[in-house]
């Protein structure tokens, strides 16, 4: 599949694509792989914390003998892959029309799960070489998962690295980019790339990924971020999932519409939310994003049964 496909895609839509991740109809059909199925397909053992969660045990990785060790050992545990492509594979032969693809959590957030969050932003100053052998082992995993995708004809690959906005932008570059920038290569077809958080100043970072979509939070300035790309690059956002859930009707109108003003005239976005749509949502506040993303045509009809979700 080309590159181009999903600019393509959108160009050719004749109307605003709206994006949210949600469990309404869907346009593109996409799953991802959890970081923690990765971090025990890598050897690592959970616990349950409460009847709903699950952590990473902690202090499994604690010393440099112990990463030469797994290192060493490279004992990685391919079978998620392989149902994680069957099911792909049986998606796109039951929806033959639409956009199908896989993805995984980036690298970084897989790191932050085996050895800790607190822990990882106090190594990547102090001990930045054992994070970097760390992230360069799991990286070598998610590559395998982006060609094995590759090679079962999807049509996208999704990447999460929602801690990546707690660096800097050079230190994002350094412990995520570059990672991400290899699975991205690796997948050979258009990838969509989301962050979590404040990432204005990032964004030239992540288009040197080669992430062909960029998804947003809310707390990003959309206009900076869209005029800092080309249009071969798709910025994706940014609807505040806070306001979706707990503001009025008329509180997400007025949202919406500030977004789709300072992006009117862009070919390469596409309104989304800025993350996962949050339990309790109100279906009436999610129609808003249909009902108002009306055609950048100014005379084309505006079809509401004709809307792309994610």
């Amino acid at each position: 599949m080309k590159k181009q496909h999903i600019i393509d895609y959108i160009r050719q839509a004749g109307y605003t694509p709206v994006s949210p991740i949600w469990g309404g109809k869907r346009e593109f059909g996409f799953l991802c792989y959890g970081h923690l199925d990765m971090a025990k397909a890598l050897g690592f053992e959970l616990e349950q914390i409460t009847p709903v969660l699950k952590i990473v045990k902690e202090n499994q990785l604690t010393k440099e003998e112990q990463l030469d060790k797994l290192i060493a050992a490279r004992t990685f545990d391919y079978s998620g892959f392989e149902q994680e492509v069957d099911h792909l594979i049986r998606m796109k032969v039951k929806y033959p029309d639409h956009l199908c693809g896989g993805g995984c959590f980036g690298p970084l957030t897989v790191v932050s799960g085996i050895i800790g969050a607190e822990r990882l932003l106090r190594m990547v100053v102090k001990n930045p070489q054992f994070v970097l052998r760390l992230l360069d082992y799991v990286t070598d995993y998610m590559v395998e998962l982006a060609k094995r995708e590759t090679e079962a004809d999807q049509d996208f690959f999704w990447i999460a690295e929602p801690l990546a906005s707690l660096l800097s932008p050079k230190r994002f570059w350094r412990f995520s980019g570059q990672y991400l920038k290899r699975i991205i290569d690796a997948a050979d077809v258009p990838v969509f790339l989301h962050v979590c958080g404040k990432t204005t100043q990032h964004t030239p970072y992540f288009v040197q990924t080669g992430a062909e979509v960029l998804s947003i939070d809310y707390s990003t300035d959309i206009e900076a971020c869209i005029r800092m790309v080309d249009e071969n690059v798709v910025i994706m956002g940014n609807v505040s999932p806070a306001n979706l859930r707990f503001g009025t009707k008329e509180e997400v109108e007025e949202e919406v519409r500030a977004i789709l003003s300072v992006c009117e005239g862009f070919p390469n976005f596409v309104l989304s939310t800025g993350c996962s749509i949050m339990e309790g949502t109100p279906e009436e506040n999610m129609q808003v994003l249909f009902d108002l993303c009306t055609p950048f045509l100014p005379d084309t009809p505006i079809d509401n049964n004709n809307r792309t979700h994610v």
